[in-house]
């Protein structure tokens, strides 16, 4: 007579058996080097330009250089970037300023800038910086800003390109759009909207880092790491800031201030 648990010893001993195949096979995985990364994100005119070019792309390929790393990219906008981190898609978004959810920020900038706000000049009498935002009704492009960035008492709408954001304001629609300079310069110059340039005006408003946004797996920890290393040796060479200067900014704060 066959023994009744001898079927089930032989079940346990095989699912056994894979499992130590599976976590064999994962550090394997794991301990392998690392050949290429893949970014995602959208594509911003001078940062992360479709045809390979910009300050992003740049830092970005000379960092996991270091490495003996390649960096493909995902153009796609950051909310869709944001999930195609956390399903594994990508290794990591570029760049946001503020937490989200799920994803783990790199302590090294990729950018460091000041943002500004395009508005009507006869709307503001005594111009006080950011503190003149409160109460009034501010736009910005989707996913580009928080709340967080502008004194309390603001109130705001996103709309998904520069261009629209303008002719809020221009059409009186809205008092403030928020972007960076850059931007703001890109929409003037391609809205299809008439206006005077003499009735309105572009004044800082805030300041704020941007960083890469890591996947929380194994990966992405170790891809952190390396990037941050890569970063740190580009500095230490004196390699980072022509790169920046190349692309018409300065050296982020961070760099000046870590040895």
């Amino acid at each position: 007579m066959r023994h009744p648990f001898r079927k089930r010893k032989c079940s346990c001993a095989a699912a056994l058996i894979v499992l130590c195949q599976f976590l064999l096979y994962a550090a394997v995985s794991v301990a392998e080097p690392i050949r290429s990364v893949v970014a995602a994100g959208p594509s911003w005119e001078g940062f992360t330009c479709k045809d390979g070019t910009g300050l992003y792309h740049d830092l970005l390929a000379e960092s996991f250089a270091q490495h003996g790393i390649s960096v493909k990219r995902i153009y796609a906008p950051s909310e869709r970037a944001y999930e195609l981190v956390r399903q594994g898609e990508a290794d990591f978004m570029t760049a946001n300023d503020v937490p989200v959810h799920g994803l783990v920020a790199s302590s090294h900038p990729l950018y460091e800038n000041k943002f500004h706000a395009f508005f009507r000049k006869n709307t503001v009498n005594n111009w006080k910086g950011a503190q003149s935002l409160v109460g009034r009704q501010l736009v910005w492009r989707y996913g580009y800003y928080k709340p967080e960035n502008f004194p309390p008492g603001i109130q705001y709408s996103e709309l998904m390109t520069g261009e629209a954001c303008l002719g809020m304001v221009i059409l009186g629609r809205a008092d403030f759009y928020i972007d960076d300079i850059l931007l703001i310069q890109e929409s003037i110059k391609s809205t299809k909207t008439p206006f005077n340039m003499d009735n309105f005006e572009v004044r800082p408003v805030g300041h704020r880092a941007y960083y890469p946004l890591f996947s929380t797996s194994k990966r992405g920890i170790k891809i952190r790491k390396l990037y941050e290393e890569g970063m740190d040796n580009l500095r230490q060479d004196g390699q980072l800031a022509p790169i920046f200067h190349k692309w018409g900014h300065t050296l982020p704060h961070f760099y000046k201030s870590h040895p």
